[in-house]
């Protein structure tokens, strides 16, 4: 097993010259194209670093991985995996750790249906640049390589 990619807080230096916070979809590929062009950087995260085989593998350990913020209440540490957000207009859920969301979606990179994006939630500049949106998915797709999951893996 790869040791573990991320550093104690105490190793953190007063200066960067570039700090990222979020390490999911977006902060990850900012991070490396920054690294990769050799600017000093610091990459923080809200959570800690859940390795292959340390997610939760009973009932009662994946409720202490929990948290619910609401208006009404709050439960579960603020640095649990599982972040769920229930309110009136919106609910969302979303990973909390090293990696982000990608750590609870399973590296799941679907499309979204055409309808999403036609729904009057959304700006009007973004509802009617249709090629925009498909030159960034095809984007996203190229430099994601997603490939479909082998019909032979889902029958083990």
């Amino acid at each position: 097993m790869l040791g573990r990619i991320s550093s104690p807080i105490d190793e953190i230096r007063p200066h960067y010259a570039v700090v990222v916070i979020g390490s999911g979809y977006g902060g990850s590929i900012a991070a490396a194209r920054l690294a990769s062009a050799g600017q000093d950087l610091c990459l923080l995260e809200r959570g800690r670093e859940i390795r292959s085989g340390e997610y939760a593998s009973s009932a009662s350990a994946f409720l202490d991985d929990v948290q619910v913020d609401s208006p009404d209440f709050k439960h579960g540490s603020r640095s649990a995996l599982y972040d769920f957000h229930v309110n009136r207009d919106i609910n969302v859920f979303k990973g909390c750790g090293l990696g982000g969301t990608s750590l609870v979606n399973a590296n799941v990179s679907l499309r979204p249906d055409p309808r999403v994006f036609a729904d009057a939630c959304w700006p009007s500049a973004l509802r009617s640049d249709v090629a925009g949106l498909d030159l960034g998915f095809e984007r996203a797709r190229h430099m994601l390589q997603p490939l479909e999951y082998p019909e032979s893996a889902a029958k083990l």
